[in-house]
């Protein structure tokens, strides 16, 4: 096989974090599943920066739970892609290839750095970006 010609120097690892901000994504990958960690049934997403910058095209990734007590997060992202099933059920492929703007913190999970999605961050396209607790805070 021949020498590729890309240059590998400006790829990022995918073991680097994308920035802390907030960012226009559109939802590139929707999965359920099974969290690793508990067991318990979810929505894995995978969502790429659409904002222009160092982070653009960058991908971010997400786990909404599907426990009847913690839907709150899935369905704020069925109401920022303008989704909006009712007593019929819901579908989670309905968000792939939705856009809309979340802010990512960073974490640590069961002493491991991680991505933060807050659910007040996530908001649709008319209703702009959030502002991030610490940003409102400083104001």
């Amino acid at each position: 096989m021949p020498m590729l010609t890309d240059d590998m120097s400006t790829v990022p690892n995918p073991t680097d974090a994308v920035d802390e901000g907030s960012y226009h994504v559109r939802v590139s990958k929707v999965e359920v599943g099974t969290s690793e960690s508990s067991g318990n049934p979810v929505v894995k997403l995978q969502m790429k920066i659409q904002s222009e910058g160092p982070m653009f095209g960058r991908i971010v990734p997400d786990t909404a739970s599907l426990q009847s007590h913690a839907l709150f997060k899935l369905k704020g992202y069925y109401s920022a892609v303008g989704y909006k099933p009712g007593a019929e059920g819901h579908d989670p492929e309905k968000l792939l290839d939705g856009e809309l703007y979340i802010n990512v913190e960073h974490a640590t999970y069961q002493g491991k750095p991680t991505l933060n999605i807050p659910p007040w961050s996530i908001r649709s396209l008319q209703e702009g970006p959030a502002r991030s607790k610490s940003a409102a805070k400083a104001s």
